[in-house]
């Protein structure tokens, strides 16, 4: 069930009005959201409910278990089970033609034995696991005690597919207090909704055929049209994602659960380490807190931060999906670090671009516009199906015909999402894209109105596809 259509719109209202009516009682609450998540779910494939189940089950037991014991080296073996059990099914279903399709007398028997569906979302709910148990282990949380409660965290429908991960530490406490809700967080809620439809159903809609059209007809396109393809495809990517984040940000809190921020204007960014602390924080701060700190992050010798930054983005190309071009595009990721990193000269920004100014200085005008290009530069190795279409994009981008007139329908589709970034470069100093908290509550009722009105003009009525990361 996706989130841009009637049929999502008729459930959500029915399992709002039933848990808010509920608010006396926390269990029953419970009980509505992971039968709604349940049913959420009712459209995939079978073996979905039962690879979550089996992951609930293998949580639950294993946070119990490490909390029940207080002998540290007993605590250590069984996490690492924990671990082990529940990242097995990431590995054996997502990364077992990786590892296997290519050895001698393996190669058949993996493309029988091995050809099994992989559940929708599966990186999502096994990180949120690990990083669960992981987390017991370190005292930050009690093991949770009801399996009702466990349960419907792991399950909760609105980031469960696509994000964000959830942190067990401020995420899982909430399914077991009362809550309510106040008029400022709805509207905040109403007004993330909004503008996460807006940016899959107006942008990400629009241009996704275009995107899809450049990469599988590259050799018959210029250089200047695939560049202006790559780069509609970082557009699109972001508008889809952001637009998931948003909405599941914003339907969590309506049900009195917040969640994380998963992006905060990533392409206003003036250098890579900037880009990565805006885009996909969620799963920044599960590399941050369970591989990049216990790696030793930045505290040893140049030569071992080297190490340690390629190894995470590596990791965080294969956590997307078994294929070169994902490793490829890590390293690449990685790689930008290293001019920054041996030079001493990797800026942690802490304040916005351009604060207080409409518009950036030369010098922020120059960071931004190489840092976005730099990042696009590695959607080619993202979005390409394996290294020959990589190739022959780079090829042709890289090319005298890069000065070519570019194609009108790609150049077309690159104004319209202009737009939204206008609009989120104004609003970069807010805490979402749609506050307009210090004007009258008329202007922003119009406001609100006049996204409504642009969604229902300008989106596709039958481009119904599923968000890009429902992949990951």
């Amino acid at each position: 069930m996706l989130f841009n259509t009637t049929d999502f719109a008729v459930f959500f209202a029915i399992v709002l009005a039933a848990y808010w009516l509920l608010y006396k009682w926390r269990n029953m609450q419970n009980l509505v959201l992971l039968a709604g998540s349940w049913y959420f779910y009712n459209n995939l494939h079978w073996s979905f409910p039962l690879y979550l189940l089996g992951m609930i089950i293998v949580g639950y037991t294993v946070g119990r278990a490490i909390h029940s014991q207080e002998l540290q080296k007993t605590r250590k073996a069984i996490l690492i089970s924990g671990i082990c059990l529940l990242g097995f099914g990431l590995t054996y279903l997502k990364y077992s033609g990786l590892i296997l399709g290519n050895i001698t007398g393996l190669s058949q028997w993996q493309s029988s034995a091995l050809h099994i569906l992989v559940p929708l979302g599966i990186s999502y709910y096994t990180f949120a696991s690990i990083g669960y148990i992981t987390d017991v282990y370190r005292r930050r949380l009690p093991a949770a005690t009801n399996p009702l409660t466990y349960a419907t965290y792991i399950s909760f429908f609105p980031h469960l597919l696509s994000g964000p991960i959830p942190s067990a530490t401020n995420v899982l406490p909430q399914f077991s207090r009362s809550n309510k809700l106040t008029f400022q967080q709805i509207e905040q809620s109403v007004a993330e909704i909004l503008w996460g439809l807006f940016k899959k159903m107006v942008i990400a809609a629009n241009v996704e055929k275009v995107v899809n059209y450049c990469y599988a007809s590259y050799e018959d396109l210029n250089g200047s049209t695939l560049f202006l393809g790559v780069t509609l495809f970082n557009l699109y990517l972001y508008a889809d994602f952001s637009a998931y984040s948003e909405i599941a940000r914003g339907v969590a809190r309506l049900l009195g659960i917040d969640i994380a921020q998963n992006f905060k204007m990533p392409f206003f960014s003036r250098n890579p380490g900037e880009f990565w602390r805006r885009w996909h924080t969620s799963l920044r701060k599960w590399m941050l807190d369970y591989l990049y700190l216990p790696l030793g992050g930045n505290r040893g010798s140049k030569v071992q931060y080297v190490l340690v930054m390629l190894f995470i983005f590596s990791f965080s190309g294969l956590w997307h999906g078994a294929n070169m071009t994902f490793v490829c595009w890590g390293l690449l990721n990685g790689i930008y670090f290293l001019p920054y990193i041996l030079t001493d000269k990797l800026t942690r920004y802490k304040d916005v671009v351009a604060s207080g100014r409409l518009f950036p200085s030369g010098k922020e005008f120059l960071q931004l516009l190489l840092t976005f290009n730099l990042i696009t530069l590695t959607r080619i190795f993202f979005r390409a199906p394996n290294m020959t279409v990589v190739k022959g994009l780079v090829v042709k981008i890289f090319s005298a015909s890069i000065l070519a007139v570019p194609m009108a329908l790609v150049v077309k589709n690159v104004l319209i999402c202009l737009p939204m970034l206008a609009f989120e470069w104004v609003q970069r100093e807010k805490a979402y894209v749609l506050e307009l908290s210090k004007t009258n509550i008329y202007i922003r009722i119009a406001g609100y109105v006049a996204v409504v009105v642009l969604i229902y003009i300008f989106h596709k009525r039958q481009n119904l596809s599923e968000y890009y990361y429902f992949k990951f």
